[in-house]
């Protein structure tokens, strides 16, 4: 079974994928987990749990906690205690559930189309011993006002009482729950939805209960709706080649859930429609030329972190939207002897089907070659000729006493020059068969001891490189109109007439007396003889090569010189902010196949 067979685009995340992010952004941005008073910046040994940052936090001197205000002693005047508050661990798990083992409360084990959240909370307490809490003395404040019913802030005259370590606990906190679409139509989002909740091991029950209700109010109405993710909106981003209206499709009755939560995985089914492109976006600075990739296979085995599959139609949808990029202009001249040529041309593709291959590939068939202008100008060097000159009254002791004028012809180089444009009696055929890949691609702006943080500094990312690689390319000129062989010669007929349209009618009589049909002429000359097709064949195939150029521009358009799409290594998910590090994941992998049915687009995320 096809993943396409009831949509046009599948798309499916791995538990297992979701959580080796989770375990990324919790090294590289640890101040997000974990949350600490001054006191312990310089004594991190303190912490409830041992912090695992990356190496680049360390060498940039991010926080590896955000700072807290310490924990005021109620009445104390000022006096505050040194804390801490720790998410040490954070995994999901979808249906039918390997990852999470639920408590009974939550009524294991996890049933279908359910996914489960577990947390692991730590907190500590630097409690002062007896010896320090009895040097400490109250702290004076002046008498409130008579009726004065608030405290005065004490945050600025707080005193922080030292620790030698800190009182710690853990809870493990566990939910259960769904996922579904929410928004308006063309902006809907992933949100998940709680079905369940549990803080276990915490007494007495009253107090449980009642951080456990707190706490799913808070992730109903705050977190979950932060955590939304906007499906269509990073479909439309990823394929960036047209414009796409993209809808989940419906369920049911065309696919049974969507989004689907089984088989270890988050799975999408979309809808797409593909329209005319956008406004053209504005001219910018010359995009650099791209890097040159390699094949890298795979070293995991196993399912897939990430899928992307698109259906044929969906293919052949976005095909067109590539074929209607791809544009041809050239101009060339030459000197052929007798004669010379130029010409200026420009094409455009259309038409065209699509097969998807068991082989892993790709046949485009009948992929029309429209020629939007194909003017060919010639010139034509005849020999000059002079007519007239010879003796009307010879006279008789020597020499003439009248001669008649004398006009000669063909003195210019060409003598003969026209133009004629047949590019709307023609159109050629071209049949591609072609392999999609991808590639890895290193900048080689970048150093040994750069790693990913500096090169986007830089902004010298690696890249994974989406291809198609051409395995043959058949051309079909189509025969030249019947009509191209009477163009030509009304053009050379008007060429002459307008050539002789000066000379009077005797002098302009006995030239073509004497030479003959002037066609046959120039026919003779530039040795079109009965094939006049074959001659403008050969004249800009052979002689301009026009046509080899315009099979290049096709084979580069479509080949490995420019990637359909490219994506940056590592991915970021996390911008930088505040002078913290951004959050990069690394792709492991990325591959690209096809069958009968559908492109499929695999990834790994890197440990």
């Amino acid at each position: 079974m096809a993943f396409t067979d009831n949509c046009d685009i599948f798309i499916s995340v791995l538990d297992a994928g979701i959580n080796r992010v989770i375990r990324h952004a919790m090294r590289q941005r640890p101040s997000m987990f974990n949350y600490a008073t001054p006191g312990l910046r310089d004594r991190l040994d303190l912490l409830c749990k041992e912090v695992d940052p990356h190496p680049v936090v360390l060498e940039r001197s991010n926080p590896i906690f955000q700072v807290v205000p310490h924990l005021p002693i109620a009445l104390s005047g000022g006096y505050g205690l040194e804390y801490c508050a720790q998410l040490t661990t954070a995994e999901v798990d979808f249906s039918l559930g390997n990852v999470i083992t639920l408590p009974p409360e939550l009524a294991p084990p996890m049933g279908e189309q359910r996914f489960a959240l577990h947390g692991a909370m730590c907190a500590g307490l630097g409690c002062p011993p007896d010896e320090i809490v009895d040097q400490l003395r109250p702290l004076v404040r002046p008498k409130q006002p008579v009726g004065t019913t608030t405290f005065p802030d004490k945050r600025g005259v707080e005193i922080p009482i030292p620790t030698r370590e800190l009182i710690c606990f853990c809870l493990d906190l566990f939910m259960v729950g769904g996922a579904d679409f929410a928004g308006a139509s063309g902006n809907q989002h992933l949100i998940g939805t709680l079905e369940g909740l549990e803080l276990v091991d915490l007494a007495p029950e009253g107090l449980e209960n009642s951080i456990e209700c707190y706490m799913r109010l808070a992730i109903e109405l705050g977190l979950l709706p932060r955590l939304s993710i906007p499906t269509i909106q990073i479909v439309q981003e990823l394929m960036g080649i047209a414009t796409l209206t993209v809808e989940p499709t419906l369920a049911p009755p065309t696919v049974a859930n969507n989004p689907a939560l089984e088989e270890n995985q988050l799975k999408v089914f979309l809808d797409m429609t593909v329209g005319p492109p956008g406004p053209p976006a504005p001219p910018g600075p010359p995009a650099p030329p791209p890097l040159t990739g390699t094949v890298r296979s795979r070293t995991r085995t196993g399912p897939f972190d990430g899928i992307a599959a698109l259906s044929e139609d969906a293919v052949m949808a976005l095909f067109g939207a590539v074929r209607d990029e791809f544009t041809f202009s050239k101009s060339d001249s030459g000197d052929f002897g007798p004669f010379s040529a130029s010409y200026s041309a420009e094409a455009h593709l259309e038409n065209g089907s699509i097969d998807l291959r068991d082989d892993n590939t790709i046949h485009i068939e009948e992929l029309d070659i429209k020629w939007d202008k194909l003017e060919l100008c010639l010139g034509i060097d005849l020999p000059g000729f002079c007519v007239g000159g010879f003796c009307i009254i010879p006279n008789p002791f020597g020499g003439c006493i009248l001669r008649a004028p004398e006009i000669c012809v063909f003195e210019d180089d060409p003598d003969i020059e026209f133009c004629l444009d047949i590019g709307g009696f023609i159109t050629s055929e071209i049949t591609i068969t072609v392999r999609p890949l991808t590639k890895y691609a290193v900048d080689p702006a970048r150093t040994p001891t750069m790693n990913d943080w500096d090169a986007l500094d830089a902004g010298i990312p690696n890249k994974w490189q989406i291809l198609l690689d051409p395995i043959t390319i058949d051309f079909d000129l189509i025969d030249f109109a019947d009509t191209i062989g009477d163009l030509l010669e009304s053009a050379l007929e008007a060429a002459i007439d307008g050539l002789l349209g000066p000379l009077p009618g005797w002098a302009k009589d006995l030239i073509l007396a004497f030479f003959g049909p002037i066609i046959d002429l120039v026919v003779a000359i530039i040795d079109l003889g009965d094939d006049i097709d074959e001659w403008l064949t050969d004249l800009l195939g052979v002689s301009f090569g026009l046509f080899d150029l315009l099979l290049t521009a096709i084979a580069d358009f479509f080949s490995t010189s420019k990637p359909l799409k490219e994506f940056a290594d590592p991915v970021q998910i996390m911008a930088a902010s505040s002078g913290l590090i951004p959050v990069l994941i690394p792709i492991e992998f990325l591959g690209i196949r096809v069958n009968t049915d559908e492109m499929i687009v695999e990834a790994d995320i890197g440990a």
